[in-house]
């Protein structure tokens, strides 16, 4: 039956109208034609409301799917991880378990170089290749198969993953598989003729001695990452120490990479003076960070936190180049003076110092002698055998080395012995109370008598005064350092400084 029909029908209703006799016959025919009619109109609204509950249930199944899955990556994300894991945990809450959190880093490099299309095509290549590292994984907790493979990973948005770990017959499973992701996974990856290069960062929590809720878990696994990024060599497992590290201590170390791009850095300088002729010898640079909102920050502000979580090698870096620019000027303006940066034991453990010193020299064409790095007795302590190698490779290179705080460590005199330094800088608490107080006097001459007999020169920190000047020259100590000469300044005007000061003293002869 169709509407075709039903029109001939109607159409031909006025014509057996006409003829009385076939009424009868004509009626039966046009009831049965109705009743077929209003039969096929039911069964059509039927058919219509199949499809429409089909429509519904297969959209119902996308939203679903949507619902569980990352819509970049097509992984599962972090509803469908919350799930798995509550489910798991109720079944077997005495296992031990470990969320391995994996974030890809440098990915803001990919955006900008490829456009968000291309760098979600990339991450979803990323995602995959991780998951395929994780087939043979039996560890690993399977949220789902896909054409007879298991997919093992999530995607909890953005460049951050998890891995949910059985850890109760492996106890370092987690780790182990984070160092293999972390060396294997970041391999480069050709887009549109461009090699896309990237990095994996992990972090991990362990259930239940970590957290027993999945968010409870992320949140120390992120500070694990965390962690493990900014100190060098430092586990990715999380300690109960990394709570110290708050997010205003980790933002304040991101700020300060992004400080040394921007040059929001600046270096400060103090004079070292040749006290029985009040010759400028050398100078002694400091670090002051102009920071957009917290305004100038002094380096005990930045510095020692700096050191802790591994920021402090390309912060020396900085340092450095700018200090060798100023020994460069200086010679171009035929000034003489050394120029003295503080390095730290982070610093002394980098082998590619040594290289990254002779780039430096090379590029601005100033002797190795010109300058000279400073270092505490703690820098010495960490790993002695290592530092002690690095000192002697740079004092090979010629670089002047000198001790800073000295008597206030523990370096044995029998280990100081073995090290290449030229000088010793005594610490300014001793020389504030050096006319004041007999005791300073007796230490402070221990310490100068000390540095001598070691054959070292020696440096006073803090001569404010002329009467402490004059002591310590009867004490044998002839270089100091301090308000007396000068307050600190900005390193750019230290050449217009030097010549002032040259020419005051020539004045005075």
């Amino acid at each position: 039956m169709s509407y075709r029909l039903l029109y001939l029908v109607l159409l031909s209703w006025p014509l057996a109208a006409q003829s009385p006799q076939a009424e009868l016959p004509l009626l039966s025919v046009l009831s049965g034609l109705l009743l077929l009619c209003f039969i096929y109109l039911v069964k059509l609204k039927v058919d219509i409301n199949k499809l429409q509950k089909s429509r519904q249930k297969k959209q119902g199944s996308q939203l679903g799917f949507y619902s569980l899955h990352d819509d970049i990556s097509g992984f599962p994300n972090k509803f469908f991880l919350q799930q798995q894991t509550e489910q798991l945990l109720k079944r077997a809450p005495e296992q031990r378990y470990s969320l391995l959190l994996l974030k890809i880093s440098q990915f803001e490099q990919v955006n900008q170089l490829l456009g968000h299309s291309n760098s979600n095509l990339v991450l979803a290549q990323i995602a995959q290749r991780i998951n395929d590292h994780l087939a043979d994984e039996e560890l690993a907790l399977t949220f789902e198969f896909r054409q007879q493979k298991p997919t093992r990973l999530c995607h909890l948005g953005a460049v951050d993953f998890v891995i949910w770990l059985n850890c109760s017959d492996k106890e370092h499973a987690a780790e182990y598989l984070a160092d293999a992701l972390e060396r294997c996974i970041p391999e480069p990856m050709l887009m549109h003729g461009c090699a896309v290069e990237y990095q994996l960062h992990s972090g991990i929590a362990n259930y239940p001695e970590h957290g027993t809720q999945l968010n409870e878990l992320l949140e120390r696994a992120y500070l694990a990452l965390q962690h493990h990024n900014w100190v060098q060599g430092a586990s990715q497992v999380f300690h109960s120490d990394m709570l110290h590290y708050t997010n205003e201590k980790l933002t304040l170390m991101a700020e300060l990479r992004l400080a040394i791009t921007e040059r929001q850095l600046s270096l400060y300088v103090q004079p070292q003076v040749d006290m029985r002729n009040h010759q400028v010898v050398a100078a002694e640079v400091y670090i002051r960070w102009r920071h957009p909102t917290r305004g100038l920050l002094s380096p005990a502000s930045f510095v020692a936190l700096a050191e802790e979580m591994g920021v402090i090698y390309p912060l020396t870096q900085w340092v450095l180049n700018e200090a060798v620019a100023m020994i460069a000027k200086l010679q171009q303006a035929d000034l003489v003076s050394k120029i003295a940066v503080n390095i730290s034991s982070k610093d002394l453990l980098h082998d590619e110092l040594i290289d990254s010193l002779e780039q430096l020299f090379q590029r601005y064409q100033v002797k190795p002698q010109q300058l000279m790095l400073e270092l505490k007795e703690s820098a010495l302590l960490a790993e002695p055998d290592k530092a002690r190698a690095m000192l002697h490779r740079l004092h090979r290179l010629g670089v002047e080395l000198a001790l800073d705080d000295f008597g206030t460590g523990f370096s044995s005199l029998a280990y100081l012995r073995q090290l290449p330094i030229r000088h010793v800088k005594v610490d300014c608490s001793f020389i504030n109370e050096l006319h004041k107080s007999d005791v300073s006097a007796a230490v402070t001459g221990a310490i100068i008598d000390m540095a001598r007999n070691l054959d070292l020169g020696v440096i006073a920190e803090g001569v404010e005064e002329v009467e402490v000047e004059q002591k310590l020259v009867r004490m044998g100590c002839h270089r100091g350092q301090g308000f007396l000469y000068s307050r600190p300044f900005e390193l750019s005007g230290f050449a217009i400084w030097l010549k002032q000061w040259q020419a005051d003293r020539a004045k005075l002869q």
